[in-house]
């Protein structure tokens, strides 16, 4: 993944203050997230955490579901070790494994009731690598698994992603941020390789996902939830 977004000391301090102005509703994402879990899967559920590092999803679930088992999966180091910190200060260690590297870590062997994938896919450049995280997830589900996809998603040549996009930018510009710096960040995402809906539900299909349906949007964010 050589060309894919690095996520080193600096950024991973202060990635929540900046996914909080862009996704306005990133707290409540959560929490949306794990009233479906809970009304899909037993008390004592074991789940996949693609992208664990910062650890939000850790530090909801976790305390909020003590009988479940979380494993956490990032390359980033940086990322992890925030994540451990939040997993630390809960006291919620024992629920959580953390892997540093990605889902092709995992033993062949393993097997979860549930995964998730938020925030993560369109920071991965190249479509096969993507294509291959969904798989390698699907083959570590059991049997009618729910799993969960959040990510920034459009075609930026289409009239509906630029309007999209001109509301993302109003959040950075009601904060306060200035019109270059909202421009700079706009063009970054330009630059990242984002999907359409219609790919992302083709790409879940062939990877054996089912039942696909989008659940959550604000601006240039949108999630799925599918099952195995």
């Amino acid at each position: 993944m050589a060309e894919d977004f690095q996520f080193n000391s600096e950024i991973a301090a202060h990635y929540e203050a900046g996914i909080r102005q862009s996704l306005p509703t990133y707290d409540q994402l959560f929490k949306v997230i794990q009233s479906f879990l809970r009304a899909k899967l037993k008390d004592d559920a074991s789940i996949l955490v693609i992208g664990a590092g910062g650890g939000k999803e850790l530090s909801v679930w976790a305390p909020a579901n003590p009988k479940w088992t979380l494993t956490g999966v990032d390359p980033s180091e940086d990322m992890l070790n925030a994540a451990k910190q939040k997993v630390r200060l809960l006291n919620v260690e024992e629920q959580v494994q953390f892997i540093q590297g990605t889902v092709s870590e995992l033993t062949e062997t393993a097997e979860f009731d549930a995964a998730t994938c938020l925030l993560v896919l369109h920071f991965i450049h190249d479509q096969q690598e993507k294509t291959e995280l969904l798989k390698t997830a699907a083959k570590h589900l059991k049997p009618n698994a729910p799993f969960v996809l959040v990510t920034m998603y459009g075609d930026p040549g289409e009239d509906e992603f630029k309007e999209r996009m001109n509301l993302w930018k109003s959040f950075w510009l009601d904060a306060g941020t200035s019109p270059a710096e909202v421009d700079e960040m706009a063009n970054s995402i330009m630059n990242l390789s984002l999907l359409s809906e219609e790919k992302i539900k083709e790409l879940l299909a062939d990877a054996g996902f089912m039942r696909i349906t989008r659940f959550f949007e604000t601006a240039i964010f949108g999630g799925w939830i599918c099952y195995m």
